[in-house]
């Protein structure tokens, strides 16, 4: 005998219908992200068994939400952040180095690469050579004039078509300088703030910002207290602390190679 039509018969086949089709579009998108990581995978070994230039850009525009919530989900958040012409273009390092997520506007891009092409190019438009100070300076200055004439110099050797990461930029550590107060204030206000600001969370909260000079930024560091660890400016195109390098490589392989294998064993045991 066939059991009678009910409302509650209705709404347990449509949640079943629901679950069905939830179950499947999981499915594809384990698939999906397996097949992206995969790929990605054997892109990195290239690479460290080659060299060579490391810059590719997946569009996920017209990627689904599963795929995209699956494989933002696998690789997890990592440690940077990066801020760019007040927001217009943000991105954050994955959980495995080299891979970044970057949003330039409605766009949703996966970048694999040591740092995205865009960061460099925004670093090395147009903006002042050097610091500008005002004609009279303020009374009380003790350290301040040598410290900027060192920054300027520094800035004029900064050269953006042969940006090495693994080079040590010049650095004047203002925590380790006989700054009065007038000092820092005077330091503060000549070296302005650029469009770049870059958040690092690890051990201690990092905040690097572009300033107002081409090739010159502030690095400061403050413990979980919010006490000041450090406070530098750097001569560089990009701080090295920023971009992976080759020798992230064999770590980031690694990380993939346990991503790929944990969505294998998820998908060959139904735990999907």
């Amino acid at each position: 005998m066939t059991a009678p039509i009910s409302a509650d018969s209705i709404l347990a086949a449509a949640r079943e219908a629901k679950k069905d089709s939830t179950s499947e579009e999981r499915l594809a998108a384990a698939r999906e992200t397996l097949n992206w990581l995969r790929e990605t995978r054997d892109l990195l070994v290239k690479t460290q068994k080659e060299g060579g230039r490391l810059h590719s850009v997946t569009d996920l525009g017209q990627k689904d939400d599963p795929f995209k919530k699956f494989l933002f989900d696998t690789l997890s958040k990592g440690e940077i952040r990066i801020t760019m012409g007040g927001g217009q273009i943000r991105m954050e390092e994955t959980n495995v180095p080299t891979i970044w997520r970057m949003l330039i506007g409605q766009q949703d891009l996966l970048v694999v690469a040591y740092i995205p092409d865009v960061v460099l190019t925004y670093a090395a438009r147009d903006m002042k050579d050097q610091i500008e100070e005002p004609a009279e300076k303020p009374e009380g200055l003790f350290a301040a004039p040598a410290i900027i004439s060192e920054l300027n110099a520094a800035a004029k050797d900064v050269d953006f078509d042969h940006f090495d990461p693994t080079m040590v930029p010049v650095a004047v550590e203002l925590t380790r300088q006989p700054l009065s107060p007038n000092d820092k204030d005077y330091i503060n206000k000549v070296l302005g703030e650029g469009t770049i600001e870059v958040q690092m969370q690890g051990f201690a909260k990092s905040t690097i910002r572009q300033t107002s000079v081409r090739g010159l930024w502030r690095s400061r560091i403050l413990n979980k207290a919010g006490k000041e660890l450090l406070d530098q400016v750097e001569a560089t195109p990009l701080p090295p602390e920023i971009p992976s390098t080759a020798e992230d490589l064999p770590g980031a392989i690694k990380k993939m190679d346990d991503l790929i294998e944990w969505v294998e064993l998820d998908l060959s045991r139904g735990a999907l």
